[in-house]
């Protein structure tokens, strides 16, 4: 009935308090203060404390409505029920935090990696055998300007409290690259909200920014285990960034980027400790053993299966997370599905870019093809649907020179909404040799083709 009694005061205040049995041969006369016991009638009574490893989780007592002498007999015999009732209820309340834990989990790592970014993914999360979740995750993200995210981090401890401060610590890091901060600042800020959620929330991090046009990433350290590059023209090897010290450990850390080469069809691999370190030996032998394994293995689901097979043992005594991502060699024809919101633009440019790189169009086709591009994708997201989840797709080809981009949504587009819309057609037929709009009771797929001055040449 939602009646709280104070610890140290009345007939259950002072069992959980004093850690001991406590009888009363008369309630008329006793400081009680839960009003029940005397609106039933209560006339004597006997209570033990509820205790799991020396810690009270509550107060089990019995009453009579006669009065009676409860014996040194009672006492045991209730104390014993206590104590199988207490790691009972213990046993519970760790299930339900457990699943808590597991839920929380679930829903925030990524359940779809990478899609439509142009980057191949593949990524493991462990629990330690025996523990409630913790708090290693990994994340892959869109960052502005069409780059990607890729992170890797280990939060200090386990169950709900770590699982709940890893909800803050990848929301924080999505955020604060979402809003364009360099990659070290964004870490810099992420520090700061660690220092601000107690010593309880430290936590080790790696933070890579992939980008693909120009072969190359920054990645910023925060004690975490060096990254792994694998090619497919040499040996595997740890990228030796600035390391910083963890996130949360002072406020007064400040971070550093540090940039590598990536050469298109390599792959970066990050990873939590628990999966290199092992009891008794130093780290430098499982570095050792990971990049051994991984040599010659830019395929990420082949990468993440044989670290799995090879490197994770039966029960895990720490919890282990890892991704692997790649930037694969762009096909001759180009295709793929987005979804149909604003923030497939940026990775759908970047993608267009590098592949009309990769077919010899000047930098002026490329700004050309992209901003017609642009208004074809824009239209099939604003125009084609309504309220709810969608998609449309993206195909391009090169044949002899001449691009063909084909965008294809399956909605009805709307007409064009105040006076200064509706001018995305005339834009793309100004920058292309031919526009076609087709529309038929499946959708709508419009055709962009531009021949480049090489071919003409």
């Amino acid at each position: 009935q939602g009646i709280q009694i104070p610890l140290g005061r009345g007939f259950a205040g002072r069992i959980a308090a004093e850690r001991r049995p406590v009888v009363i041969a008369d309630v008329d006369h006793a400081d009680i203060l839960n009003p029940i016991l005397r609106e039933k009638g209560i006339k004597s009574l006997l209570g033990v404390p509820l205790l799991v490893q020396g810690r009270v989780i509550g107060v089990l007592h019995v009453g009579s409505l006669t009065p009676r002498d409860f014996t040194d007999d009672d006492r045991d015999l209730l104390q014993l029920a206590a104590e199988r009732a207490a790691l009972a209820i213990e046993q519970a309340r760790v299930y339900e935090q457990r699943r808590v834990a597991e839920a929380l989990q679930r829903r925030l790592l990524p359940r779809r990696l990478a899609e439509g970014l142009g980057v191949q993914v593949d990524a493991r999360y462990l629990p330690a055998a025996g523990a409630s979740l913790g708090g290693d995750w990994y994340d892959v993200f869109s960052v502005p300007g069409g780059n990607i995210g890729v992170a890797v981090g280990d939060v200090v401890g386990h169950g709900i409290e770590a699982a709940a401060v890893m909800a803050q610590l990848r929301t924080a890091l999505r955020a604060y690259a979402a809003d364009g901060h360099p990659s070290a600042g964004v870490v810099d800020r992420v520090n700061t909200l660690m220092w601000q959620l107690g010593p309880l929330a430290m936590t080790t991090l790696v933070y890579v920014v992939l980008d693909p046009v120009n072969e190359s990433l920054e990645l910023v350290s925060a004690g975490h285990p060096p990254a792994l590059v694998v090619s497919d023209d040499g040996p595997a090897a740890f990228l030796e960034p600035h390391s910083g010290v963890a996130l949360g450990a002072t406020p007064t850390a400040r971070y550093e980027a540090s940039a590598f080469a990536l050469p298109t069809g390599s792959t970066v691999f990050l990873y939590t400790d628990g999966l290199v370190e092992r009891r008794g030996e130093s780290i430098d032998f499982g570095l050792e053993r990971l990049r051994a394994m991984a040599d010659g293995l830019t395929d990420v689901e082949a990468l993440c299966s044989t670290v799995l097979d090879g490197l994770v043992p039966d029960g895990p005594a720490d919890d282990i997370a890892f991704v692997a991502a790649r930037v694969p060699p762009l096909q001759d024809r180009l295709e793929g599905r987005w979804a149909a919101t604003p923030h497939s633009l940026a990775p759908i440019r970047q993608l267009l870019r590098r592949w009309l790189a990769s077919h010899g169009a000047t930098d002026a086709e490329t700004y050309d093809i992209v901003v017609a591009l642009q208004e074809a994708c824009a239209n099939a997201i604003e125009h084609a649907y309504g309220p709810g989840p969608a998609d449309f797709s993206v195909e391009a080809e090169c044949d002899g020179g001449r691009v063909v981009v084909t965008v294809r949504d399956a909605g009805g587009w709307r007409p064009p909404r105040g006076r200064d819309r509706g001018r995305g057609i005339p834009l793309m037929k100004a920058l292309m040799d031919t526009v076609e709009v087709r529309q038929t009771d499946e959708g709508t797929t419009v055709v962009l083709t531009r021949r480049l001055a090489r071919a003409a040449g």
